[in-house]
């Protein structure tokens, strides 16, 4: 294969290397908790390995010359020569950053990663070397490895991905074979059925290059473990070595430990960590990468999936006032396979929650570690999915919000202590659906925000003349403005108010709203709630004049009927009676200021959340209709009643009306 051939696959080693590098940063963040657990351990090394081989193939140097640097320092901890250390868990996550960089800096043109290559770089060699003087042992090992007899392990996960890229693993039994003599191959239980695992125990002289280059086209399926420097099936020989092995083992850790103290003294990757919430953000977009196909082509498919279902509303109308029994069949298969159509297409684009999460995990792991302060990140709901544009676009909101409810939302453990709280606080991320809409919350117990102080910070600042038509709703929304803080000083990573506006105006592009709540003392939540880019709704259709309208199904509890004088009667009170209970009532002729016409009874549909009842008055209700909808940006900015809009199968628009938006404990009418 030539180098222009290869040249076209680089797309897919950029979506491979972004993928193992997220799954770095929530392996090291445990590792981080289990710094002896060999299986992380292991997988940082594959990790590291992988990258290493594949860029050096497609012309990335600076990254294979950076895995290859961390490869070597993670070689010596799974062989037991260093123990894991805060300085080496530190650096291994900004040069994740730093790979991340290159993936899109190739030839490291930008200073920035110029110099941060070259501090990384540093740091990886210097404390190799340390290591290697301080221990001689090391060096002896390497060189004794080709002429010693040992003893491996390989675990081999035999996926469905490994039959897709057509290896034959009799192959890799054969090549394990050459370097020595396999002793035992034996399967291990696994919970996948569409998973096998084997574990693999070979002999020989060989060194650990050798066994790499063996199991080379499925070396990112393996686990491989050096287990002796003998032979552990040969009865004399295990015994011989039992006692040396436990002490060499004792007189490794004590010399690593010393060893690691004085290379850690010398070198702090402090300077080189990365904290920046641009960083943050353009590494979450840049991992979006589980939709596995470009997002024209699935923007497409959704155009397809409108029509499909737009031709079946055609379809429908046709047949309703027609004899066309001939085709009706035909009609309801139709209309059977759009709706699977329907599923499939939105699966597609779906992503849940948690495929960002690492980042978030990271983002208050270095942010609170700078700040000095304890906090314990919980997360709810994250199996919930958004389309892949909304999960682009809301990363830095929340981004911009986590950061500031660390820096002051939380307090410091000693002031948490003084008020008679633990020394930890909480940040909670939370996700979940109701009806069509997605909500986001992020919350956390500390100081919560002062509304007298961000009154006095606004007319300090000429936001606003005075205090007496501000509302706590109105006065916290004040922390939106541009530039707004209460800080009494500006720091490096956030003010309560810095930043927020960049949230309000990321969620206002998404159509999407903003609350935020607060007590002080307490703690705050910050509520985002989104509706997807595109969506099909079940839904009940109405009209009231000429214009129709669109209900979520799900919010629908019952359809009954009042005289219209009736309701005309109670407009001024905005209630009406249902079962013998008064609830809120919105007339869409008085809110739209439509005209009357001559319908004696008016159609009420009672709309149920939250155990909350609000009832719709319209002309008519036309019936069930699954709609295809589509946001309506500027258009209906004066109404916030309206969400989306839908066409209609005989070209008419109908209009989503957002239940979210009715205020349950007053009317429209004044």
């Amino acid at each position: 294969m030539s180098i222009n051939d290869i040249s076209k696959f680089k797309h897919l080693f950029i979506e491979e290397a972004t993928s193992l590098l997220n799954s770095m940063e929530s392996i090291i963040l445990e590792l981080e908790s289990h710094p002896n657990n060999l299986d992380l351990i292991q997988e940082v090394f594959r990790v590291m390995h992988t990258i290493k081989g594949v860029s050096g193939m497609y012309a990335y140097q600076g990254m294979s010359d950076l895995t290859h640097s961390v490869e070597n320092i993670y070689d010596l901890i799974r062989n037991g020569i260093v123990p894991v250390s805060q300085d080496i868990l530190d650096t291994t996550l900004t040069v994740v950053d730093q790979l991340f960089a290159l993936l899109k800096d190739k030839d490291i043109e930008d200073e920035k990663n110029a110099s941060r290559q070259k501090e990384l770089l540093y740091w990886c060699e210097t404390f190799l070397a340390n290591v290697n003087h301080s221990n001689e042992k090391i060096q002896l090992k390497k060189n004794s490895d080709s002429h010693k007899k040992v003893t491996y392990n390989v675990i081999l996960h035999t996926l469905q991905s490994v039959v897709d890229r057509k290896i034959n693993i009799f192959y890799t039994i054969k090549d394990l074979a050459e370097i020595g003599e396999i002793k035992s191959i034996n399967p291990l239980a696994v919970e996948a059925e569409e998973e096998e695992r084997w574990s693999i125990f070979i002999v020989g002289e060989f060194g650990n290059e050798d066994i790499e280059d063996a199991l080379m086209f499925v070396y990112e399926y393996c686990i491989i473990r050096k287990v002796a420097d003998f032979d552990i099936f040969n009865n004399k020989e295990l015994d011989e070595n039992q006692n040396e092995l436990l002490a060499e083992e004792l007189m490794h850790h004590s010399k690593a430990e010393q060893s690691v103290i004085t290379t850690s003294d010398k070198l702090t990757p402090s300077s080189i960590k990365t904290s920046k919430p641009e960083a943050m953000i353009d590494s979450i977009k840049q991992n979006m990468n589980r939709v596995a196909v470009d997002s024209e082509k699935l923007d497409h498919l959704m155009y397809l999936v409108s029509e499909l279902i737009t031709t079946s509303s055609q379809l429908n109308l046709t047949t309703t006032s027609n004899n066309y029994n001939s085709i009706r069949s035909h009609l309801e298969k139709l209309d059977k396979l759009s709706k699977q159509f329907r599923n499939n297409a939105l699966d597609i684009r779906l992503i849940p929650i948690r495929d960002i999460m690492p980042k978030f995990n990271r983002l208050v792991r270095d942010v609170s570690l700078d700040l000095g302060k304890e906090v314990e990140f919980l997360t709810e709901g994250m199996s919930t999915e958004l389309d892949k544009t909304s999960i682009d676009m809301v990363a830095e909101p929340l981004v911009h919000m986590i950061r500031n409810a660390l820096d002051h939302g939380i307090e410091s453990p000693e002031i948490r202590e003084e008020n008679g709280k633990t020394r930890k606080g909480v940040i909670k991320l939370k996700a979940y659906n109701s009806g069509s809409d997605i909500f986001i919350e992020v919350s956390d117990d500390g100081k919560g925000l002062n509304k007298d102080k961000i009154i006095e910070k606004a007319i300090e600042k000429g936001l606003i003349n005075n205090r007496e038509n501000l509302n706590n709703k109105e006065a916290l929304f004040l922390i939106c403005q541009p530039g707004f803080t209460t800080a009494s000083e500006v720091t490096s990573i956030s003010g309560r108010g810095v930043g927020m506006d960049v949230v309000r105006q990321k969620i206002a592009e998404m159509r999407g709203e903003l609350e935020i709540s607060s007590e002080v003392g307490k703690g705050s939540l910050f509520t985002i709630k989104l509706q997807q880019s595109i969506a099909i709704l079940d839904t009940l259709l109405i009209r009231s004049n000429k214009m129709k309208f669109l209900l979520p199904l799900s919010d629908v509890e019952v359809c009954t009927q009042k005289p219209y004088h009736e309701i005309n009667d109670r407009l001024h009170h905005g209630t009406i009676d249902h079962e013998n209970e008064l609830i809120p009532f919105i007339s869409i002729r008085k809110l739209f200021e439509l005209e009357e016409h001559d319908t004696p009874m008016a159609k009420m549909i009672i709309i149920k959340k939250n155990n909350l009842r609000c009832a719709i008055c319209a002309d008519e209700i036309i019936g069930q209709h699954q709609a295809v909808l589509k946001p309506m940006g500027d258009l209906v900015k004066s109404h916030k009643e309206i969400s989306a809009a839908s066409v209609l199968g005989n070209g008419e628009v109908a209009f989503l009306l957002d239940t979210n938006s009715f205020k349950y404990d007053k009317h429209y009418d004044s």
